[in-house]
């Protein structure tokens, strides 16, 4: 091959190649439907901003504008997040969500957490409005009992906050702990959804860690949304104490994983 031929090889090869443009990648997922797509939503603490794709939502998280959000989801996921066009059909679920409706069939997309994180938030997901229960519980409820730690840094890597209602998991003496949104907002979010922390605390702070309901047969943890607090309450000590007086564990809030 002759100099001038190679010559004119290297400048088509120069002229035809050509570098993507940075937002090339989100731009070929918006064609096909795949890029994740977000709006401000309003919620309990205020708004917050929403992402969504065909797997379910993606995040959730407080932000100044619209364009601290794009920041912190690129940041968070490597991947670009793009202003909603129009209400998909996922969004109606999500307001309902985040009235405090039980939406079980709002799809989540965990595929950025790790598989432990991801069973953390799944577990979690199944505490109802008006529990609460503590970090301890969860980890022995997901067959990792000596990793309580670790639960708490997964329930911080929550990428929806609110939707996976971490801020219900609590620390051992049933004060509100740390929250991504701040602690004094998750002491409110539980007691807006019926728990009396400061009574709850004072129990524990007396040794009682479990109460009992000798009508109904069983006994729960402090955070249970089942305890009817009225004159017929017992309090107890241990699962040792509530078991001699031929109390059984409650089924919703499994006192004995505590």
């Amino acid at each position: 091959m002759t100099e001038r031929s190679n010559r004119c090889i290297e400048e088509y090869r120069t002229q035809t190649r050509r570098t993507a443009a940075p937002d090339f990648a989100a731009k070929c997922l918006d064609r096909l439907g795949l890029a994740d797509r977000y709006l401000a939503i309003e919620s309990a603490i205020g708004p917050v901003y929403v992402a969504w794709n065909p797997v379910g939502v993606s995040a959730v998280r407080q932000a100044s504008d619209s364009e601290a959000f794009e920041r912190w989801f690129r940041k968070r996921f490597a991947r670009r997040a793009l202003p909603a066009t129009g209400e998909a059909p996922i969004v109606e679920s999500v307001r309902r969500a985040l009235a405090g409706e039980s939406v079980p069939e709002l799809a989540i997309d965990l595929r950025d957490c790790t598989p432990f994180e991801a069973d953390v938030l799944r577990k979690a997901r199944e505490i109802g409005r008006g529990h609460a229960r503590p970090y301890a519980w969860l980890a022995r409820e997901i067959n990792r009992p000596r990793a309580v730690r670790a639960v708490g840094s997964a329930l911080a890597n929550n990428p929806v906050p609110l939707l996976i209602p971490c801020h219900r998991v609590v620390r051992s003496d049933y004060s509100s702990g740390e929250y991504v949104f701040g602690s004094d907002v998750k002491r409110k979010l539980l007691e807006r959804e019926g728990l009396d922390l400061p009574a709850i605390t004072d129990l524990v702070r007396h040794g009682y860690h479990y109460l009992g309901q000798p009508d109904d047969g069983c006994f729960c943890l402090p955070t249970c949304g089942n305890v009817i607090h009225d004159e017929h309450l017992v309090r107890f000590h241990s699962v040792d104490e509530a078991i001699a007086q031929g109390l059984e564990p409650c089924t919703t809030c499994r006192p004995m994983a505590a």
